[in-house]
């Protein structure tokens, strides 16, 4: 008698599974979607959560993908997703040396980070409505690493993954104040010094709150809410380029401020 087919939620452990071991082991795996082309996207949100259980460390915290038209062309994802950020991935404090060892092969994308002082919940919210929940913003650097093998994936392969996050390095907080305008923050890539990109905040969904007020309207179809105290990066503002051991990194965001980072 030939044993019963896996059940649904198997398949689905199975697939965290093997991301799991992809990321401890820094070694990439193949694109789940090529295995089961039946996933869908709820389904790599399913896998995404059980991936988060067995890192076993609370969220502080999302990270959006896909924003911007520029990573959308780079990556041939055709609309924005969301992963989960945890303490594990706070890269530590601005310039900071982070451990080139332990990723497979990363990329850095420069972007705006906020800060909620209060829980944002619901659907419908504006420019004006995200405002009032936040507490700060702060200028990032986002490490991303997917676990798949030459950097390609669809966009079912990269939410399961987690949206391909790594970790964050942010700099100095702001409070935040409701006139500061996000959308006309103009953003420069470096990389040891060279300029190799330049964004603005209006790359994000026309202003990184719209962002902000995307993922609470997403979240809010699944039940959830982004909660206070939450830092939400709200998507790259150039390509991702790629990180090299030994690399300084660093990005200037005008009045916001800067940030650095260096692969050792």
């Amino acid at each position: 008698m030939n044993p019963s087919a896996p059940t649904s939620d198997q398949i689905l452990d199975d697939c965290s599974a093997r991301l799991w071991a992809a990321e401890v082991a820094c070694t990439p795996t193949a694109l789940l979607s090529s295995s089961h082309p039946e996933l869908d996207v709820s389904d790599a949100y399913a896998i995404q959560a059980a991936t988060l259980r067995r890192r076993g460390m609370p969220a502080v915290g999302f990270k959006l993908g896909y924003t911007s038209a520029a990573m959308r062309a780079q990556m041939n994802i055709d609309q924005p997703n969301f992963g989960v950020l945890t303490e594990a991935h706070r890269l530590g404090v601005d310039g900071r040396a982070i451990d080139h060892g332990r990723l497979i092969h990363p990329r850095v994308e420069p972007e705006i980070a906020l800060r909620l002082g209060r829980e944002l919940a619901g659907a419908g919210h504006d420019r004006a409505s995200v405002s009032r929940h936040l507490d700060a913003v702060m200028p990032a650097l986002e490490v991303v690493d997917t676990r798949y093998p030459d950097y390609r994936f669809t966009l079912v392969d990269n939410i399961a993954d987690n949206s391909s996050s790594a970790g964050f390095v942010t700099g100095p907080a702001r409070p935040w104040q409701d006139d500061f305008d996000l959308g006309a923050v103009e953003v420069e890539l470096q990389i040891d010094g060279q300029a190799v990109d330049r964004g603005r905040g209006a790359d994000a969904m026309g202003d990184p709150l719209l962002a902000l007020a995307w993922l609470a309207g997403f979240l809010a179809e699944r039940g959830l809410v982004v909660p206070a105290g939450a830092v939400v990066l709200t998507g790259g503002l150039t390509r991702a380029q790629p990180a090299e051991c030994g690399q300084r990194v660093e990005a200037g965001f005008g009045w916001l401020g800067r940030v650095q980072a260096r692969f050792g």
